[in-house]
Parts: C-alpha cells; structure tokens; sequence
C-alpha cells in the first residue's frame, strides 16, 4: 500500500500542560499535597531520543485531535453524501512515533491550581494540584496519510482547526481550557498516490 507523508511543524500559540497518570510510589507517611509537590514531573510524557530524555507529545492525543477536528468541522465528503471526514481521520492516518518537543523534561516548569479532587469539573472539594508545563514548543514530525481520499488541502484545513479549536493536552479548547493551542508553520507533503 502506498502512502503519502505530510512532514510537519507545530508552533505552540499557549503553553502545553501534560497530566499522564502516574504510579509513583507514596512514601511512608506522605500526605496526598506532599506526593504531588514530589511527583510532578513524573505527569510528563517523555521518551529516550538521541540518546537523551526529552518531552514528547503522545501520537494518540495529536491523532485524537484530528479527529476531534474532523468531527468540529462538520465537511462533508464530495460526492459521499453526508458522510463527514470523521471517520477518515479516524482509521485513514497515523503517527508512528510521539513527536519530540526536544525539551529535557527536567528543565519543565510547574503551575499549581486548585483542582476539583475528584478530577470533575464542579463536583465540589477543590485541592492544590501540580503540572507541568511549557511556554514556548515546537515539534516536527510525519503523520502517514494511509487513506487516498484525504488530500494536502484537507488535511491542512484539518490541522488549522485542530490547532485553534481542539488544541492538545491539559485543560486544552476542547476542555473548556485555554492550553495546547498551536498553528502548522511547515508543511511539505510528499504525495504517494497513483493516477486514478
């Protein structure tokens, strides 16, 4: 199967704030506040590069982006009907790899805010939480266009939304947050597909 590779280049608009789940250990007698001023780095995503740790971006949350975008969108597919690019976005692209912020995660400021404790928006008790985050990223990498149908123009319009409207990572747009909004500055597509 031949697939075409869109290489390209986010730059963040606002800070990105990741919050993976973690099972660092509690130490004996550690408060719950305690174990979150000790652990939060550990709420990075972060994988070895050149030999060196750095912060990455999970494929899955950009991929689910896409796909969030597609939906927000709401274009129908020429000549589909009222099929929309959902699920295009869905099964017809993919990421191999995290994308690299090259950033060494032990250089990530933190933010505190007053978190609901049970993590649900208006549920009640608000406690100090910890994150990470970071001001200013930037990322390259390819995104493998496995569905012929998806075009450089739709894909373009699709990161654009992606980028203002959905965003990635903590209290991101598509939260109700105002984090991990980015813009594509590059875009080279190298088109695999065959003369229909």
């Amino acid at each position: 199967m031949k697939t075409s590779i869109a290489t390209i280049t986010l730059t963040g608009l606002t800070p990105y704030s990741q919050s993976r789940q973690h099972d660092d250990p509690m130490l004996e007698g550690e408060g719950r506040d305690a174990y979150d001023a000790r652990t939060w780095r550990s709420k990075q995503n972060v994988a070895i590069r050149d030999g060196r740790p750095t912060v990455v971006i999970p494929a899955h949350g950009f991929h689910q982006a896409m796909i969030a975008a597609a939906k927000y969108s709401k274009r129908q597919i020429p000549g589909q009907g009222k099929a929309t690019w959902t699920k295009k976005f869905e099964a017809g692209i993919s990421l191999l790899e995290d994308p690299s912020l090259n950033i060494d995660p032990n250089e990530v400021q933190v933010i505190a805010i007053s978190a609901n404790a049970d993590g649900v928006r208006g549920s009640g008790k608000r406690v100090m939480r910890r994150f990470p985050i970071i001001n200013e990223w930037k990322t390259t990498f390819d995104v493998y266009i496995l569905d012929p149908i998806i075009t450089e123009d739709v894909f373009r319009e699709m990161v654009e939304i992606a980028g203002m409207f959905v965003g990635i990572g903590r209290f991101r747009p598509e939260k109700g947050g105002g984090n991990g909004r980015f813009r594509m500055t590059g875009l080279k597509w190298q088109d695999n597909r065959d003369i229909a």
